[in-house]
Parts: C-alpha cells; structure tokens; sequence
C-alpha cells in the first residue's frame, strides 16, 4: 500500500513538473503582420522585415511567410529586372493592387503566394512590351475585384505548379498572356488583346462568358475528353506534358526545359566535331589537286 501511494506521489509529482516545464516555454511566435506598404520598388540597398529579405546586388526577393495587410493602394511593390523566391506560405492583402511589376520579373520556389486586392492582383504597370512576367514555380491564389493579372504591355507567362483566381471580372486581362503548364483555375475569363497560347497546362474555368478570348488563340497539348474548344463558358481539360517538371540532368532544382537546350546544344557539338573536320579534309584534298594540276602531276578530270 505505500509502495502504490509513493509511485501515485512522485507520478503527481512528475505530471505537475511537465505542467510547470511547459508553461515556461516561449509560445511559438505568430507571424508578424506588415501593415504599410512594401516597396521594394525604391530599393538601392539591402532591405529586410518580417518575413521578407532583399538582396541588393543579385536583384533577388525571398519571402519567407510574409504577411502583408494594408489598407493603402498597394501591397508589394516591384522593381523590373528582378526575381522572386517564395519559401513557406506568403500572403498580400491591399485596398487596390496587390502587386506591381515595373518591368521584367520571374516568380521561382516551392513556396506559396496568396494575393487579395480590392482592384487587380497582379498589376504589370510597365508599357514596355519587351518585358516579360514569368510565375515559373509556386503556388498562387489571387482574389481580385476586378482584375486577377492586368497587363497593358508586358507578356504574362504561369508555368509554376498551380494558380487559382477569384476575380469580378477577367481572371487574367493582357496583351500577350501564356498558359504553359501546371494546373490553372478561374470563375471569370482569361483574354488576351494580341495572344493568348494555352500550351500543356491543366485549365478549370467556370466563367459566365466565352473561357478563352483572343483574337490569335492557340491550344496545344489539353485534353478536353474527346472533344475541343469552341467558345464553352467553361473549360475542364487536362494538361498533356511536353517536357518535365524538373531536370533530370541537373536535378530538382533546375527548370526541366533547360534539358531540352542541353540536348540541342549536345546534337549541334556531335555535328560541328563530325561535319567540320569533313569540311576541312575537303578543303585540303580540294587544294592538293589544284597544286598537282598547276605542276604537271595531275590533269583534270
């Protein structure tokens, strides 16, 4: 009887120190939340914050759980010629645009973006056609109360993994606009002025209104189950892969396109060290033939 009353004691005694060991440990921090806008567009240095860094002289953004929430027009803003790396889960919240791109920017990691704004998403104020937009890795969601991705000038691109938009009225409105892979989903049209190309990715599109507008239209590599677009409201098509994910040459971390030229460039080296020698030898036999013509030894045939 004493033995099973000191064994209840020093349990008791056990359970009350765990108690007090947990108690006394620090509560895992909450996320801290940005409430101004973040404007890396007027970066000249490095600049750091909550969940963000930006490196100066490699042009590079890493959001590492960024959050942002602001009642100003924008929520993070973008300098051209730059790229993005998202780590963990990031999310951008403002009373008009949620981002804007000056100019060229590629969107790489195997983070997450999510993007809510009262007007545009994703906002490419740039009108300079030759700059470029590309969501090549990630994962996004983008509410919008009007546009998802709004572009006047710049080409838009999404490769990355996935994308969903909620938008009030085009899901993506751009000059050129390109659908190259993963799996993308909207309630409101994608359209495109000049090209839209829909190129192996795996489109949902639940709109009130034509999926897929533009005057240069150009689908490759889905499968609508038999059939093909034709206008539909809505698009449910599978994407057919025309090239991995990933490289297999040089590994996860590397785009799988970058095998491709890889291949081309191995195809053009076997052909230059077989067709060039060819060439020189007969170049030489070629001269050979001249000088024993021009000394006597060789008549023309």
């Amino acid at each position: 009887m004493n033995t099973t009353k000191r064994l209840l004691s020093l349990l008791t005694a056990a359970l009350l120190l765990c108690a007090l060991f947990a108690a006394a440990l620090p509560a895992s921090a909450a996320p801290q939340t940005i409430t101004t806008t973040v404007n890396i567009a007027a970066a000249n240095k490095n600049e750091s914050g909550p969940g963000y860094y930006w490196a100066n002289r490699y042009d590079t953004l890493t959001l590492s759980g960024m959050r942002v929430d602001t009642e100003e027009p924008y929520g993070l803003r973008l300098p051209k010629d730059c790229t993005v790396v998202l780590e963990g889960d990031n999310y951008v919240k403002s009373s008009k645009y949620g981002l804007s791109c000056a100019g060229t920017v590629v969107f790489k990691g195997t983070g997450s973006l999510t993007v809510d704004a009262g007007e545009i998403g994703i906002y490419l104020i740039t009108q300079d056609r030759t700059q470029k937009i590309r969501l090549i890795e990630g994962s996004y969601t983008v509410t919008a109360g009007k546009y998802g991705v709004y572009s006047d000038a710049a080409d838009f691109s999404f490769v990355g993994k996935s994308m969903k938009i909620t938008a009030g009225e085009r899901a993506i409105l751009g000059r050129c606009v390109n659908l190259l892979g993963g799996t993308f989903a909207a309630d409101t049209p994608v359209e495109a002025t000049q090209s839209l190309i829909v190129n192996g990715a795996t489109v949902d599109i639940d709109a009130s209104s034509p999926a897929l507008v533009s005057k240069n239209l150009e689908i490759k590599n889905l499968d609508f189950g038999g059939g093909e677009y034709n206008e539909e409201n809505s698009v449910h098509a599978k994407g057919l892969a025309k090239f991995h994910a990933k490289s297999v040459l040089l590994g996860d971390s590397v785009p799988g396109w970058v095998d491709y030229i890889l291949l081309a460039a191995a195809v053009l080296l076997v052909g230059a060290l077989i067709f060039v020698p060819a060439l020189r030898k007969k170049k030489k036999t070629k001269e050979l033939y001249e000088r024993l013509e021009k000394e006597g030894y060789r008549t023309k045939a």
